[in-house]
């Protein structure tokens, strides 16, 4: 067993994990959402749907928590300087106003044991109560996935090692418009943040894991 599959185990396979799933919602996601006028080919979703889908069910089965991270925008929190980033179709098309069409999860739903987190920055843990609600929980290790990979992800994955948690991506169930700012967020999480491993990886140790501490699956 390689360094890497080791820490993986070590992490993974003690119960004291849990998913964070980052903005699957409608504006990001889907073809008529706000993304739509700035993303030529959502491919990458598509790619990483069935994955994402797969990894929450398993989670669910395993008794591993399941954290539902989506993004709310208004008024009340698009300060000056939040705004004055944006480009002007960006501002033409404001992405997650609450209760809108665009703000809902995308072909995944938070299920009566999941927990649901809003967030206004990119991070998840920035004016939030993740950090309480996994520490509450006894989390250690977070896993997680996702869109986009280089913004979102990877910033609630940076926080999430700077908050003392162990980090896991798991990069096929991650996606972002272009290759490389994939494959870059990737780098930066596996060398300085965290481990990366697929989906089936993870599966395999957290089901592993439960056998072992007799939690049932």
């Amino acid at each position: 067993m390689d360094d890497n599959a080791k820490k993986l185990t070590e992490r993974l396979g003690e119960g004291k994990a849990a998913l964070i799933v980052v903005d699957v919602q409608n504006d990001f996601c889907h073809a008529d959402g706000a993304f739509g006028n700035r993303v030529s080919d959502f491919s990458f979703i598509e790619r990483a749907m069935p994955g994402l889908c797969g990894l929450i069910d398993g989670c669910r089965a395993s008794g591993v928590p399941v954290v539902f991270v989506r993004t709310f925008h208004s008024n009340w929190t698009d300060s000056a300087v939040w705004c004055g980033r944006m480009s002007e179709i960006a501002k033409r098309t404001p992405a997650c106003r609450p209760d809108a069409w665009g703000s809902a999860f995308y072909r995944v739903a938070p299920g009566p044991s999941d927990y649901v987190v809003t967030k206004h920055r990119y991070s998840a843990f920035v004016g939030t109560d993740l950090d309480l609600v996994l520490k509450s929980s006894g989390v250690r290790t977070v896993m997680v996935a996702g869109f986009m990979t280089n913004v979102c992800v990877e910033t609630t994955a940076r926080d999430a090692y700077m908050h003392d948690y162990h980090v896991v991506l798991v990069e096929d169930c991650c996606g972002a418009p272009l290759p490389g700012e994939h494959e870059s967020a990737v780098h930066n999480i596996a060398c300085y943040f965290g481990l990366v491993a697929d989906a089936n990886t993870v599966l395999g140790i957290i089901k592993k894991g439960c056998e072992r501490i007799g939690r049932r699956t």
